[in-house]
């Protein structure tokens, strides 16, 4: 989890240094509160941030962070209040938006998707490129949705796939892996 957390941190700081809402270098301030902020994202495999902003708010000492995140293609956005004084750096959780690309997805391929990831090996030397769902049957019988969820990752410059048919009954979701391609 640890080592999780460093390349997420690793990545904001590279991020901290090319956010285009901030028009010089960012002060200590925003930088302690936005490696915090990322601190607070979920332990979730293929986690990747995007991109990050801190906006002061005015006449206070608080600043609103937003981090950008994806994960298999989805896009999202956590929003955190940040209230620095001196050393000490507080982090509230506001909530998150969902990104342009999250919008196309059901419930059902969502919880798919996850339940995939989650069979990855988890090695952070593998990079989740992206994912996708291809129907195979969806609420033809009842309540069954049955999907093949193929997750493209690559490894030392090596691309392969991830291959898994999903079966959803009602709150019910079986992952089988099927095979790398």
């Amino acid at each position: 989890m640890r080592s999780i957390c460093y390349l997420l941190l690793a990545s904001a700081m590279s991020l901290l240094k090319v956010d285009a809402s901030l028009a010089q270098e960012p002060s200590a301030d925003d930088r302690a509160c936005v490696l915090n902020a990322v601190a607070k994202l979920p332990n979730v495999p293929g986690l990747k941030v995007e991109g990050s902003r801190a906006l002061p708010q005015p006449q206070t000492q608080r600043r609103m962070v937003e981090i950008d995140v994806s994960v298999l293609g989805e896009s999202e956005t956590y929003v955190f209040n940040c209230i620095r004084n001196g050393a000490l750096t507080l982090i509230q959780p506001l909530g998150r938006k969902p990104g342009s690309q999250a919008q196309g997805l059901s419930i059902e391929d969502r919880e798919c998707i996850t339940s995939a990831v989650a069979k990855v090996p988890n090695n952070l030397a593998i990079k989740i490129e992206r994912s996708r769902v291809v129907p195979q049957s969806r609420a033809s019988q009842g309540r069954l949705y049955k999907v093949r969820v193929e997750i493209d990752v690559s490894l030392a410059g090596q691309s392969s796939t991830y291959v898994f048919n999903c079966i959803r009954n009602n709150e019910v979701t079986v992952v089988q892996p099927m095979g790398i391609r």
